[in-house]
């Protein structure tokens, strides 16, 4: 579900790319845990898991799709890693200093890190992918994004890079840990259109190899020989335990279950919420997940046109919604509630926003009384003989069951106060084309970030989704620009984070966002299957887990 909700922030709902690195996650399992187990590790077996589809690209770069990130992870690494506890520690880059105007990154890399093609990995080799992400012809979409203002990319020795920011831009660290980053071989990148074809071309520095595809159905990865550089936080600092491991991929969910159940996989992805119970209740299978990191599920009304650009308006709808009791009905409790732009595990959240807005049918219909929409007799308002008509555009193809779910709730909950919500499903294509040209009354996305920054691309009026931004809320407000300009200079977390603070009490304020439930990522795995752990981007991290 969660790739399916990620292609409908980052694709559908523009290509914008939001899932900037998460970070900080609230865990039921740790970077460092796959020590926990009481069995000492063992060499051997090939482990079958089970994802919901291919990734969209299988070059890293140009992919917008969660998926491409929970396959690749263990192929391509990354210069720096972000810990479960928010703290960037050395990867591929084994230290680096940071300018005082904050707009220069030098690096000091790794010098016995080889690709699997065995070519070096060097500095000609981060350069040469940065060029390659920012590159025109690549048409990068989320890693372009994750570069920030990236200028330019200097190599000043062997194993020495300066990379040169136009603007200051505190999550670059961050954003640098990130497997939408991690580094192509300088070889294959002679020939990038190899890479989408993925299998053998798909050649990275990681723990594991790219080993062949089936597409549609399958891909192999085999363990990579010599591997010793993972990050200092992770527990197996060697070659992978497992001989390697495929990848199904099974879109139906009773399929991943059942194939879970009756032991044809070991490890299964995006475990639906109402098959949670059922599976922890079999003695053989348990059950890993995690809250994500950035925006909750949220409706975005569209401030620039129609009735949403009326603030009582919006807020009507905002407190026309019960997203508790939809959510606890609809997920059994496995998701819990989004009660601000960003979720309660994201850095930066500020907590004294709960409680400053709610479930109010009165309220709601107060402010449509107070906005000129009447009833009239009638089941919708209307102002002036235009009726009280939103359409909620979503992409049809890439929307859940359990979001379509959601989208009819709020359909009914809203008609209840005098709204006419009607659904609009579409094509990607035709979904690309209404948010770029703004051609829809509210969208319903998540989006996960490093840390408050995602509420950059959430709202800055310089990100629209034509610019390839997130700013599905169509939002122009200086006073919000000037704090979220202000927070990427401010290298002082606790300033940063009382600015992000500001922003989110704002938006809630003027009812840019109707936050509803906050996504896990959840999986199944067999008791066999020891050491396994998300990391802080909710990848599974293959590279420390074995078999009994």
């Amino acid at each position: 579900m969660l790739s399916r909700r990620d292609f409908l922030m980052r694709s559908a709902l523009s290509a914008i790319g939001l899932a900037l690195v998460s970070v900080g996650l609230q865990a039921c399992s740790t970077d460092s845990d796959g020590g926990s187990d009481d069995a000492p590790p063992r060499r051997g077996g090939t482990l079958t898991f089970a994802t919901t589809a291919a990734p969209d690209s299988w070059d890293i770069h140009v992919s917008v799709s969660s998926l491409s990130a929970l396959v690749l992870r263990s192929v391509y690494d990354s210069l720096t890693n972000l810990r479960q506890d928010g703290v960037v520690e050395p990867w591929l880059a084994k230290s680096w200093t940071v300018s005082p105007d904050g707009k220069q990154y030098s690096f000091e890399l790794r010098d016995d890190v080889t690709f699997s093609d065995g070519t070096p990995f060097d500095a000609n080799a981060v350069k040469a992918n940065f060029d390659h992400v920012v590159a025109p012809a690549t048409k990068s979409r989320y890693a372009k994004t994750l570069l920030g203002p990236y200028e330019r990319t200097e190599v000043t020795g062997p194993h020495s890079v300066v990379v040169y920011l136009r603007t200051p831009y505190s999550p670059f660290l961050g954003a640098v840990s990130s497997t939408y980053l991690g580094f192509h071989s300088p070889q294959i990148l002679q020939d990038p259109g190899r890479i989408i074809q993925g299998g053998s071309n798909i050649v990275g520095t990681g723990p594991f190899v790219s080993a062949s595809l089936t597409p549609g159905q399958k891909a192999a990865f085999a363990r990579r020989p010599g591997y010793g550089w993972a990050p200092e936080s992770v527990s197996n600092q060697g070659e992978a335990y497992l001989d390697g491991f495929e990848v199904q991929f099974l879109a139906d969910d009773a399929a991943r279950v059942g194939a879970l159940s009756s032991r044809q996989l070991d490890l299964a992805d995006q475990i639906p919420p109402t098959q949670v119970a059922g599976l922890r209740g079999q003695p053989d299978i348990e059950i890993t997940g995690k809250d994500s990191l950035g925006a909750p599920f949220t409706y975005y009304p569209n401030s620039s046109r129609g009735p949403f650009a009326d603030q009582k308006v919006r807020q009507a709808f905002q407190s026309a919604v019960d997203t508790t009791s939809i959510t606890d009905g609809l997920f059994q409790g496995v998701y819990g509630s989004g009660w601000s732009a960003i979720t309660s595990s994201t850095p930066g959240y500020d907590a004294s926003v709960e409680g400053t807005w709610g479930f109010s049918t009165d309220k709601a219909k107060r402010l449509l009384e107070e906005a000129g929409y009447t009833t009239g007799g009638g089941a919708f308002r209307s102002r002036n003989g235009d009726p009280l008509t939103v359409t909620l555009t979503y992409a049809s193809e890439f929307t859940t069951q359990s979001q379509l779910d959601y989208h009819t709730a709020v359909k009914e909950a809203v008609k209840a106060v005098g709204f006419d919500l009607q659904l609009r499903p579409l094509d990607t294509t035709g979904i690309v084309q209404a948010f770029s040209t703004g051609d829809y009354d509210l969208g319903a996305a998540s989006a996960t970030g490093t840390d408050g920054s995602v509420l950059r691309s959430l709202f800055h009026s310089e990100q629209l989704p034509a610019a390839g931004g997130g700013n599905v809320a169509r939002v122009n407000d200086p006073e919000l620009d000037g704090w979220l300009d202000q927070a990427l200079d401010t290298p002082d977390g606790t300033e940063r984070n009382s600015l992000y603070g500001k922003v989110q009490h704002k938006v809630l304020e003027q009812a840019y966002i109707l936050p509803t439930f906050v996504i896990q990522r959840t999986f199944g795995s067999q008791k066999r299957v020891k050491g396994l752990a998300l990391t802080v981007q909710n990848e599974p991290a293959l590279g420390r887990v074995w078999l009994t």
